[in-house]
């Protein structure tokens, strides 16, 4: 099993960013997440299951929490899983915890 704990990725699911503005903070994003895990597995999981725990600031509603979850699980194509698609993932679960000081995003990889 390996665990991730990256930086809470942006709200994206109202926004309405210009496409080279949210280019920048996909990229910058994937740089942060690649520095505080620089080495990714030997190999990549061809079947796996995944949890996510969001610390967040409030609770959201649960199709845009799944939506927030999109730039860390196509940082992790590649390093830890083969791709993000229902072959690869065969569960992803999702809970949200209240934490305004330390907020994040934990990452459980488990090879199924």
């Amino acid at each position: 099993m390996t665990r991730l704990v990256l930086p809470l990725p942006p709200n994206r699911a109202n926004a309405r960013w210009h496409w080279r503005t949210e280019k920048k903070l996909r990229e910058n994003y994937y740089l942060i997440c690649t520095v505080l895990h620089p080495r990714p597995l030997k190999t990549v999981l061809t079947r796996c299951s995944i949890a996510c725990d969001l610390y967040l600031w409030g609770q959201m509603d649960v199709d845009n929490a799944y939506g927030r979850l999109k730039w860390a699980l196509d940082w992790m194509q590649g390093r830890y899983i083969l791709d993000d698609s229902p072959d690869v993932i065969e569960t992803l679960t999702l809970k949200q915890h209240i934490d305004r000081k330390n907020q994040r995003l934990e990452i459980e990889v488990e090879e199924a």
